[in-house]
């Protein structure tokens, strides 16, 4: 009775995962979305894991899990890892077909020339990166954290970008309607608050330092050009397989992560509402990822979910705790879980929070994502 009651009333969203190689047409139907009018030149993507679609695995290698550089990653790939620490497609490939584009190729895998005649959009993320300059450093990584990723877009693309345009106007027109997709400070909120921050801060002064690195690298992105920008918060952490199999805790999720989350979660529209007020032009949207996992864990089975708390592939140890292992089957039930590895969503559930990013006006403030693409 639940579940008919919540896809009456709207609360409930299930669609199947469409077919890998689905054109925008397509893809526009089997999201209900028929034939509106979508108008914009290009996606450029930063962020973390939740976003990389290679990066890390050029950066890393192929027998690093932080890059998804090895089978079960990809499984639904048609077989191939590719840089996605899912067992498919990511939130940002769907947003991508949708615009009728490419997948935007990530920035450490193109080659000189690539670099020089791209112009619908590149991905600059890079798993366990986040706002700060540690991230990534506390585990002995050499990833690229955001600031460093502005400086990719500032020193790589828009050099290449003057190149292709033939002149300051087009060029301008361009990056004002391109899309800024941003997803980050998962990894200063979860293992560098952990082993390094929170003996130098209080978690009010260090979600405060989070809120004014951000504001600063959006900033740069405004005067390099940018004008549309949606802005992801931070899923519930405390409720990913990892955290909820090795932190001893009462009830579903440890809370004492999602408190700590949803301190940085609060600040971020007030941010995003001053920058579009004061930054001449700019359009500012806020992605609620978080109440899209909350409405999931609340109600899996309107969502076509059945299992949101633990991994679908196996560690080392046989178990479902630690990072995938490299060529083990992982489980067949992929579409109904949430999670793929102890840390990072099934192709489903990129689905789901793409689909509700685009759609779903009770996430998304001021407007939705197809509505800021239109913009």
């Amino acid at each position: 009775m639940l579940l008919i009651y919540l896809l009456e009333f709207g609360y409930g969203d299930v669609i199947e995962v469409p077919p890998l190689n689905i054109n925008q047409q397509d893809l526009l139907k089997h999201l209900s979305l028929g034939d509106i009018k979508i108008d914009f030149p290009a996606l450029y993507v930063f962020g973390d894991s939740f976003v990389d679609n290679g990066n890390n695995k050029v950066i890393l290698g192929n027998e690093d899990a932080i890059g998804g550089g090895y089978l079960p990653f990809g499984i639904d790939f048609d077989g191939k890892s590719t840089g996605r620490v899912t067992n498919g497609r990511i939130g940002v490939d769907f947003i991508a077909t949708v615009g009728g584009f490419p997948y935007p190729p990530p920035i450490m895998g193109m080659s000189k020339i690539d670099r020089k005649t791209i112009s619908t959009g590149v991905n600059y993320a890079s798993g366990s990166s986040g706002l700060l300059p540690q991230n990534g450093h506390v585990l002995h990584k050499n990833v690229i954290n955001f600031f460093q990723q502005v400086d990719l877009f500032e020193n790589s693309t828009m050099k290449d970008l003057k190149g292709t345009f033939d002149s300051p106007k087009r060029l301008k027109k361009y990056l004002s309607k391109s899309l800024f997709f941003i997803h980050h400070a998962s990894n200063d909120l979860g293992v560098t608050f952990e082993v390094e921050m929170k003996k130098k801060y209080s978690i009010d002064t260090y979600v405060k330092l989070l809120i004014k690195e951000l504001s600063k690298q959006l900033q740069r992105l405004y005067t390099l050009g940018a004008r549309k920008f949606f802005v992801s918060n931070v899923s519930p952490l405390g409720c990913s397989p990892y955290i909820i199999n090795t932190i001893i805790h009462s009830g579903p999720c440890v809370e004492e992560i999602n408190k700590r989350v949803s301190l940085y979660n609060d600040l971020l529209p007030g941010l995003l509402e001053k920058l579009q007020s004061s930054l001449s032009g700019s359009k500012f949207v806020h992605g609620d990822i978080y109440k899209v996992f909350q409405d999931v864990f609340e109600s899996p089975e309107a969502y076509g979910f059945k299992d949101v708390n633990s991994s679908c592939c196996i560690d080392k140890n046989g178990t479902r705790i630690q990072v995938c292992a490299p060529n083990i089957d992982p489980c067949e039930d992929r579409k109904t879980r949430v999670f793929f590895d102890p840390f990072h969503p099934s192709e489903a559930m990129h689905f789901l929070w793409a689909r509700r990013f685009l759609k779903d006006s009770s996430i998304c403030s001021p407007i939705n994502l197809i509505q800021l693409m239109q913009a």
